[in-house]
């Protein structure tokens, strides 16, 4: 079962922003510049992640992980009514 979150992040060095951007796009789709929706196959793939992101962070920026149920997934939407980002079923490798 897939873990689906919506990170945000408010970080003011253009560098630590660029390498927060490019570790989330190997895990879904950036919304907006600091907005991503991501996809996560479990828990550890979750400890993972937030480890290599605090390894790259500074004491003073900030990030946030918002949990999104399948469900609220498949009710939300966007103001232009195109779909909101998908993650395949499975990924081969």
């Amino acid at each position: 079962m897939k873990l689906y979150f919506l990170v945000c992040f408010d970080i003011s060095d253009n560098k630590v922003r660029q390498r927060i951007g490019k570790v989330l796009l190997h895990y879904g789709h950036r919304v907006q510049h600091s907005v991503f929706e991501i996809a996560l196959s479990n828990t550890g793939e979750m400890n993972r992640l937030k480890k290599s992101l605090v390894a790259i962070l500074k004491d003073e920026n900030e990030l946030r992980f918002y949990r999104l149920c399948t469900q609220c997934r498949k009710s939300s939407l966007r103001i232009d009514d195109l779909p909101l980002a998908t993650f395949s079923a499975a990924v081969i490798l």
